[in-house]
């Protein structure tokens, strides 16, 4: 049951993620083949986005050291 008088009570703000937190990840959809999916699945059952997004990032790190030394 309500009063009528919720509006008077200040909003809670929530505190931001704060210093040392890990940066935030975006949604995207992608689509991958059947057999991609299998080897992670089959290779990395409890962590295979994690995995993707740790070999994505190496192959960019890879190739920004390549552009920047060659």
């Amino acid at each position: 049951m309500t009063t009528g008088i919720e509006f008077l009570k200040p909003d809670k703000k929530r505190k931001g993620r704060g210093p040392g937190k890990k940066p935030t990840l975006h949604y995207m959809s992608l689509r991958l083949p059947k057999e991609v999916l299998d080897y992670f699945a089959q290779h990395h059952p409890h962590s295979k986005q994690a995995k993707i997004r740790e070999i994505l990032a190496d192959y960019i790190n890879h190739e920004t050291k390549e552009t920047h030394n060659g």
